[in-house]
């Protein structure tokens, strides 16, 4: 019994052993991405949850993070909304109305980071990101001021401001490609 055991696990621990370096290596640019974020398993959840990620290169893994904060975006906003309607406190659809517009205008700001994108005008895109992430961070103040988060619109904003950054390394990164062949020409 014992030696049945063993062997067993010695087919398994393999199998399991090559599934992790399998992943790493399928993901290496993905992982050198995350590695420079606040929160590098979340990134890492995040981006991976996008079936263009696997074998991407920068400028596909950056394109990915600007329609997922894009895409967290307009579902916090459409909450916002919906809260906003549902609630009769005064004071709450006060926070929700700003914030409503905070992420609408957050919003535009990263379909502006989509056509500097397109454009290839990367150094831009940060000044974009940066004004988006301002505006969730109104929204942010406001909402620290809640008692109550039944929307988890906290954790759902640090996730957007996490996606935020993403897309801030990545076309950090497309910068000094671009900067290289630049040069080379």
């Amino acid at each position: 019994m014992l030696v049945s055991l063993a062997l067993l696990f010695m087919f398994i621990a393999p199998t399991f052993c090559h599934g992790k370096d399998k992943d790493q290596e399928n993901h290496p640019k993905l992982k050198k991405l995350c590695s420079k974020t606040d929160n590098r398993h979340l990134c890492m959840k995040f981006m991976k949850s996008d079936s263009r990620t696997v074998d991407a290169d920068d400028r596909v893994l950056t394109k990915v993070a600007i329609d997922l904060a894009l895409s967290k975006a307009k579902d916090i906003h459409k909450d916002l909304d919906s809260l906003y309607d549902r609630t009769s406190n005064s004071r709450m659809k006060d926070r929700y109305n700003s914030c409503s517009k905070n992420y609408h205008d957050a919003m535009r700001n990263l379909e502006e980071t989509k056509r500097i994108f397109n454009d290839r005008d990367y150094k831009c895109i940060l000044v974009q990101v940066n004004d988006a992430v301002e505006e969730v961070r109104d929204c942010k103040n406001q909402l620290d001021k809640s008692e109550k988060d039944t929307s988890n619109l906290k954790k759902r904003t640090k996730e957007f401001e996490l996606l935020c950054d993403v897309v801030k390394v990545a076309a950090k990164y497309l910068n000094k490609d671009k900067d290289k062949d630049d040069k080379d020409d």
